[in-house]
């Protein structure tokens, strides 16, 4: 159980250091479940696999510098939680919405289901999302 408990959790850090910091989007096929649901989609942030990918893709053109640290990290059963620090300048340009110059550094909270070994469901919660959602979604019209 507790090497099952560390390989979760080695697949979650995956994720944030090589995936989301790095921007290595080759690895997804092998940490996230081909079903994989992100309950928190939105500001511009999109569920599966090839949602995830396409996301981070937009992330890491609009933030280049986009970078996730670790705080904290726990595993119970089949989920881990991580809490994790962001840090970003928005100085590059997606969907025609200029970069903006703004400067994130926002904590935030994420919980993950694993099944296989790979992430099957995410939530999380940051304060970041409001500013990252300014970058990737252009205005509508009326509200």
């Amino acid at each position: 159980l507790a090497m099952s408990l560390e390989s979760n959790k080695s697949v979650v850090r995956r994720y944030l250091e090589e995936f989301v910091s790095q921007g290595n989007t080759s690895i997804a096929e092998e940490i996230f479940a081909p079903g994989y649901i992100n309950h928190t989609d939105g500001f511009g942030i999109s569920t599966g696999r090839e949602g995830m990918v396409s996301s981070i893709n937009a992330v890491k053109t609009a933030f280049p510098d986009w970078v996730v640290t670790i705080e904290t990290m726990v595993a119970e059963g089949d989920m881990v939680v991580d809490r994790f620090r962001i840090a970003a300048t928005h100085t590059g340009s997606v969907n025609g919405i200029p970069a903006s110059g703004q400067r994130i550094d926002k904590l935030g909270i994420h919980m993950w289901r694993l099944a296989d070994g790979k992430l099957a469901e995410g939530w999380y919660l940051t304060d970041a999302l409001p500013l990252v959602g300014a970058a990737l979604v252009p205005a509508t019209a009326a509200q």
